[in-house]
């Protein structure tokens, strides 16, 4: 039991003992140096500033309209004839070229009787003529030999005389002559021309039908000038003037379209802030333009000269009125003075020339940061 007991102490003095060594070996361990932490740089996208005139550009979107547009209509009364070009929706017609033609056949009947019966009645003056006025019976004789009642009347002889001239009205030969030159004029009405190169759009008679003095039949488009309504805010109009070149793209983002500013409104609208362009374009060679097509594109103003183009989304500061800049390798800010901002740039002035210009947004970006600088 004895001997038990001292075995017992002596492990436990042993284990203290092995245990105050080990304490006392740890503590003699100096505690390991600290290794400075090293910076890394970051890198970022830059491009070379490169002051430039550059002429600002202003979003434009739109309706195109037909320039020339007109309400096709007669002024006399007839019937549409069928056959030949009719007068159809989307029947293309060329400049001076015949749209409608109305039955005339009883007009122009009537007036070959009138020219008969003018003809007989001029015939019987003649005799007279050549007494009285002897000095312009021959050239009387020569305009009634020439006469054709089937052919529009020539320019009547100018009386040389006051007393020719009474005799010839006296006689009903002048109001005679009038009378059918007011219908000769009558009988160009039947035929309506197109004053312009365009397309019909709704027609609103039928070959066949009565068409009466007055009605509208349909809506002649002009296919080679249109025009694009736009609302541009106050802002950018300083920019903008008659003549600035217009650029038109469909929704594909293909240029269709280009032309020129050709009016701009007087007076803003006090709801948008906004006033109205007008701008004239052709169709680019290979397209075609329709009406009440939707387009957009840009104006191009009056060029500012010393500016950079930038996106806008690099922009920094409170104001919005700087820029980040590599210098030394390190990042800094440069105040710009924006003058211009189109749909996704801006025009910016105050960058010196050769300046390494931040070129993309660099998230917790400062003043000071390392950077490593990746032309674009």
């Amino acid at each position: 039991m004895k001997k038990t007991l001292l075995r017992a102490l002596a492990g436990l003095a042993i284990l203290a003992f092995g245990v105050m060594v080990m304490n006392a070996l740890i503590g003699m361990k100096g505690t390991p140096p600290v290794k400075p932490r090293i910076a890394s740089a970051r890198l970022v996208k830059t491009v070379t500033a490169e002051v430039d005139t550059l002429a600002p550009s202003v979003h434009v979107e739109g309706r195109v309209q037909a320039l020339n547009r007109i309400t096709v209509l007669s002024e006399v009364n007839g019937m549409l004839p069928v056959g030949g070009k009719e007068f159809r929706e989307g029947v293309r017609y060329g400049a001076d070229e015949a749209m409608l033609r109305l039955d005339d056949s009883e007009l122009r009947a009537s007036l070959v009787a009138q020219r008969s019966q003018w003809l007989q009645q001029l015939a019987g003056a003649l005799a007279d003529i050549q007494v009285d006025f002897p000095a312009q019976a021959e050239m009387w004789m020569a305009y009634v030999q020439d006469l054709d009642v089937e052919a529009v009347l020539p320019e009547m002889p100018q009386p040389a005389t006051d007393r020719e001239r009474l005799y010839l009205t006296s006689r009903g030969i002048v109001s005679g002559y009038h009378n059918i030159r007011a219908n000769e004029a009558r009988l160009d009405k039947f035929t309506v021309r197109a004053p312009f190169e365009g397309v019909i759009v709704g027609a609103q008679a039928q070959p066949g039908s009565m068409v009466r003095a007055g009605q509208p039949v349909g809506t002649l488009v002009g296919t080679g000038m249109y025009e694009v309504k736009s609302a541009i805010h106050a802002r950018h109009l300083g920019r903008l003037k008659e003549g600035n070149d217009v650029l038109l793209r469909n929704e594909e983002g293909v240029v269709v379209a280009r032309g020129q500013v050709a009016r701009i409104s007087g007076s803003v609208d006090p709801t948008t802030q906004s006033a109205s362009v007008f701008c004239e374009v052709t169709a680019e060679p290979g397209q075609s333009l329709r009406d009440g097509r939707f387009l957009s594109g840009e104006v191009y103003g009056q060029s500012i000269p010393g500016v950079m183009a930038l996106d806008e989304v690099l922009l920094t500061g409170d104001d919005g009125n700087e820029v980040f800049v590599v210098k030394d390798s390190q990042l800094a800010l440069a105040q710009v003075e924006v003058l211009h901002r189109d749909a996704d740039r801006v025009l910016v002035r105050g960058l010196k020339e050769g300046e390494q210009v931040v070129a993309e947004q660099v998230s917790g970006a400062y003043e000071g940061m390392l950077v490593e600088r990746a032309e674009r």
